[in-house]
């Protein structure tokens, strides 16, 4: 009995230290983790820039405070113009829309047909049950269906992101392109814009709003734990795709 409790207690005393051994572990590599992520941070580096300006001649020293061949104008303000420039693009889009469609159909068919006379003589061809069988005939049919749908969306998009320059048309219009990348709890969001500017539209402020953008794209998606909470997981899309109703 002695050596059963003894037995025992050895065990109970292992899986403690077992127990206490995998918590100091775990413990370790959590401050390990905590630790690299602040010391292994990487230098930030900018995005890819779509378009590089052309490079400022060198002034020759003649004292003159006008100098030909630099791309600099006396008589212009800081509104884009060149390939390189920045503009701010003020995104700025509110879209809604509502269908409403309202189906009902309801027909209704008969047909009767009889032979009471032929030729004076009443036609019978016997009977059935007691009754006189005469060759006359009945149908009636109806149908009726309804449907009715509505549908609504609205969506708002509101953001500021500057852009650059990228082509420079022959008319004047600016082409533009520009992104914005946001780290947010372990998620990335980026925002991205690319479309014709009237050099017109820009205000003296150098900025657009993006409803004055032709041929627009304007995209804001994003990746991480949240957006996969979000998303419905590849097995029941499988089977939703192949459910017929």
């Amino acid at each position: 009995m002695n050596a059963t409790i003894s037995g025992r207690a050895a065990w109970l005393r292992g899986m403690l230290r077992l127990v206490t051994l995998l918590s100091a572990i775990l413990y370790l590599s959590a401050c390990a983790e905590m630790g690299d992520g602040h010391r292994n941070l990487k230098p930030l580096q900018p995005l890819a820039i779509p378009a590089e300006p052309a490079s400022l001649n060198a002034h020759p020293a003649n004292g003159a405070i006008w100098q030909d061949g630099t791309n600099v104008s006396l008589f212009s303000d800081n509104r884009a113009n060149r390939v390189g420039d920045l503009i701010t693009v003020l995104i700025q889009e509110n879209s809604s829309a509502s269908n409403n469609t309202n189906t009902a159909i309801n027909t209704s068919d008969s047909l009767s047909a009889a032979l009471t006379n032929f030729f004076g003589i009443t036609p019978a061809f016997g009977s059935v049950a007691g009754k006189a069988f005469s060759p006359s005939m009945g149908a009636s049919s109806g149908q009726k269906y309804g449907g009715t749908g509505a549908t609504t969306q609205s969506n708002t998009f509101t953001a500021t992101l500057e852009a650059t320059v990228v082509r420079v048309m022959g008319n004047g219009n600016l082409v533009i392109e520009g992104s914005k990348e946001v780290m947010l709890n372990g998620g990335h969001e980026f925002i991205r814009v690319a479309g014709v500017v009237r050099a017109a539209d820009v205000t003296p402020q150098n900025t657009v709003y993006s409803t004055q953008i032709a041929d627009a794209r304007v995209e804001y998606s994003g990746d991480g734990t949240i957006y996969s909470a979000a998303r419905m997981p590849w097995l029941a899309r499988f089977f939703l795709s192949l459910w017929p109703f």
